[in-house]
């Protein structure tokens, strides 16, 4: 059991790990892959999300343990994100042309 874990269930019906006093998972684990590795520290995340340590490790902890899950949230993420991009710049190409 993840002491500060709790599952919500998205729009899509996807179920989603998230902290208990914050964001899902997922937003952790991306927020400390985006620090380089010598600044992935809790102490930094702390600072950077204005979260508590307690709760900055109980995410850190879940995505240990559910590496893939965690892992494949953030890749969608990241895929919708590019893929939003790719549209908007479709559209101005048409306001270019």
């Amino acid at each position: 059991m993840h002491t500060g874990i709790r599952f919500v269930t998205i729009e899509t019906g996807e179920r989603r790990a998230r902290l208990v006093d914050g964001p899902e998972v997922w937003t952790i684990a991306e927020a400390w892959l985006a620090h380089e590795p010598e600044s992935r520290r809790v102490p930094e995340l702390v600072d950077v999300l204005g979260l508590p340590e307690r709760s900055i490790e109980a995410a850190l902890s879940y995505w240990a343990d559910f590496r893939a899950e965690i892992d494949g949230v953030i890749e969608r993420h990241r895929a919708a994100q590019d893929e939003a991009l790719a549209a908007w710049e479709r559209r101005r190409a048409i306001d270019a042309a």
